[in-house]
């Protein structure tokens, strides 16, 4: 609600100015992406089509961690738990600017008077804030560590298959089903040796997803022959 407050008095402001944040905090959030190597999303395609279907995927997930912070779009493939963390201090602190910004330097007859301002303001920041500690309280510790982590895609990949059990291997499969740029710096190291010690097996056993698909998934120096 701070980010929506927020967006209505740049609106009422100057249209061209919620524009101009609109469009800098996304390319933020563009640019920290890119230079953690994390732009890409990691469904398997390629070409001017993966850029264009990324680029809107992460625009969307954006705006929707901006204006509903869903906790579910801190995961690693999506902002990712730093960057999720960021998102709503930045909302917080940018609620506080606007407003500034609003009481000073707009002085149209229908502007907001200054009590009415610091009403709707305190009332959603202390409905951000108890939310936010009401969460903390009642969830799990142990997931506490993934708002602010700063694990990438890949990062959280290469967790998946070092914590996956000798007899998971639908779990560590299903790694080899995304985009390989994804798995690219670690995948010689860790699913190569996999492959090839399990692909005789996997033959004999014809597992559910050792599929013809699957095969075609599966780069040829990970297959023994």
């Amino acid at each position: 609600m701070l980010r929506t407050f927020s967006c209505a008095l740049l609106a009422v402001m100057n249209t061209r100015w919620l524009l101009y944040y609109l469009a800098a905090d996304m390319g933020l959030f563009f640019l920290y992406k890119i230079v953690r190597r994390d732009f890409f999303y990691f469904i398997r395609i390629s070409g001017s089509v993966r850029l264009v279907i990324s680029t809107l995927e992460r625009m969307t997930i954006k705006i929707m961690a901006d204006f509903t912070m869903l906790n579910h779009l801190r995961g690693p493939c999506e902002l990712g738990g730093f960057c999720f963390l960021l998102t709503m201090l930045l909302s917080l602190v940018g609620s506080i600017a606007i407003v500034y910004f609003y009481s000073n330097h707009y002085s149209e007859d229908s502007k907001l008077s200054a009590e009415t301002l610091q009403t709707v303001w305190v009332s959603l920041g202390a409905v951000w804030i108890m939310s936010a500690m009401a969460f903390t309280l009642a969830m799990d510790r142990n997931y506490l560590h993934t708002f602010y982590n700063f694990d990438t895609a890949s990062d959280y990949k290469r967790k998946q298959l070092l914590n996956a059990r000798d007899d998971q291997d639908y779990v560590k499969s299903d790694i080899l089903t995304i985009h390989p740029d994804v798995y690219s710096s670690w995948g010689d190291e860790l699913l190569k040796p996999w492959t090839i010690k399990n692909w005789d097996r996997w033959e004999r056993e014809k597992p559910s997803w050792f599929t013809d698909a699957w095969i075609e998934h599966i780069p040829n120096t990970y297959i023994p022959y």
